[in-house]
């Protein structure tokens, strides 16, 4: 997901490498989904997502195919519920567009989805809230972006989201000492707003923003954001933006010998890119609910062996181990999570989904975040977010490793 605004993910990050066999990695036993060979051979189940796969500020197209490979994955191994339903993507794209983002919630009323999946929504989430609240259709994995969404009943975030992200950044900025750092964010209409938004949780963490950077979406030349960064001479750099953006960022560091420590969400970050200019990016530190999703981290979390081969086995090019990004791993999550809260339904309902998410504790998913229970009441404004950790990775010139131990963000937040 890269980011598109202040207040968003990240879309959530995530970039798979070396696929570790197979034949080992399917066999990878999974919570809530048959372990028989039977596919799916009930009734059809539609699930939605609401996405900007075009526009300025697309997270990624190929999120899509993504949510596609996962669910023919499930799908092979048995569908959904009881009666291995068959689970049927119905995936719109909002444009980028404030009422693009409301005709998607609108088409997901019509065609009749049980439930959204890895929904992003950033120029009206209010309204889209309005409507699938309206219409009681649950709302799993979103990345939510504001206020409606994180307070809203139907919201089940498997994340902790990104304001939770964000503050695990500024924990690793406090341990490197790096105690002044400066915001370099999207010119989108909520963006305006993130650095009042996170400045009390960070200065609670010890970290200061000095500066607040608005770097345009349609921007051609990034040399001026990083004059106007070496100017106010921060400690780090907080990027929350889009990956296309931040590459641009950090090939004008790079170009003006701008060497300040970077952080942000994974999906703001690509690989290629760090990979690309190590000597301004060694030492970047991205945040987020999940290990990143790469071979260097399957030793330490093998659930993401499942990912892994569940993309290969999609035949896509674009899901390649090369090509994958981590919103691609946000859309899959979202899936899992779905088909676990869902195991024991024998019907499905926008209504009886809602409740197997009411009713399901501790659910494992794949031990790539501490265990989730969709029901338990979250922290601070954000009434929805169940999941109350983040872990920090590091990018080390080569890989990007993820620490093991995550931070629990709700000692930071009121």
């Amino acid at each position: 997901m890269g980011a598109t605004d202040g207040l968003r993910i990240r879309a959530r990050t995530r970039r798979a490498a070396v696929l570790v066999a197979a034949v080992v990695a399917v066999a990878l036993p999974l919570t809530g989904v048959p372990a028989s060979a039977t596919s799916a051979n009930g009734p059809v189940v539609k699930v939605g997502m609401i996405t900007a796969l075009t526009g300025p500020l697309a997270s990624n197209p190929d999120t899509k195919d993504a949510l596609l490979a996962s669910l023919a994955a499930f799908n092979k191994r048995g569908g959904a519920g009881t009666n291995h339903a068959k689970l049927q993507a119905d995936v719109c794209d909002t444009k980028s567009d404030a009422n693009g983002e409301v005709d998607c919630a609108h088409q997901m009323v019509d065609d009749g989805v049980v439930a959204t999946l890895n929904d992003l929504t950033f120029n009206n989430p209010a309204g889209v809230v309005d409507v699938l609240t309206n219409a009681g259709i649950p709302r799993i994995g979103l990345l939510p972006t504001s206020l409606p969404e994180f307070q809203s009943k139907f919201s089940f975030p498997v994340s902790a989201g990104a304001i939770a992200a964000y503050l695990g950044n500024a924990v690793a900025f406090k341990q490197d000492g790096n105690t002044k750092i400066c915001l370099m964010r999207t010119d989108a209409p909520t963006g305006a707003t993130f650095k009042g938004f996170i400045a009390g949780p960070f200065s609670a963490i010890g970290v200061g923003i000095t500066c607040d950077v608005s770097v345009a979406t349609g921007a051609t030349d990034y040399a001026p954001y990083i004059a106007q960064i070496q100017q106010e001479k921060p400690k780090a750099v907080l990027i929350s933006h889009s990956d296309s953006v931040t590459t641009q960022l950090i090939a004008a560091m790079a170009q003006l010998n701008a060497k300040i420590p970077l952080g942000g969400n994974p999906g703001s970050f690509t690989l290629a890119t760090l990979r690309k200019y190590p000597a301004i990016t060694k030492g970047t530190v991205l945040s987020d609910s999940f290990p990143y999703p790469s071979p260097a981290n399957a030793k330490s979390f093998p659930g993401l062996k499942q990912y892994f081969a569940d993309m290969k086995a999609s035949g896509n090019s674009a899901l390649s181990m090369s090509k994958l990004k981590t919103t691609d791993f946000s859309a899959w999550i979202a899936a899992l999570a779905f088909l676990d809260v869902t195991k024991n339904l024998d019907s499905f309902t926008p209504a009886t989904v809602v409740g197997a998410l009411a009713s399901a504790k501790n659910v494992d998913l794949l031990g790539l975040t501490p265990s989730w229970t969709p029901s338990t009441p979250g922290f601070s404004v954000f009434t929805s977010s169940s999941n109350h950790y983040v872990y920090n990775s590091r990018f080390n010139g080569k890989d990007i490793i993820t620490n093991k131990t995550p931070i629990d963000v709700t000692q930071y937040l009121k």
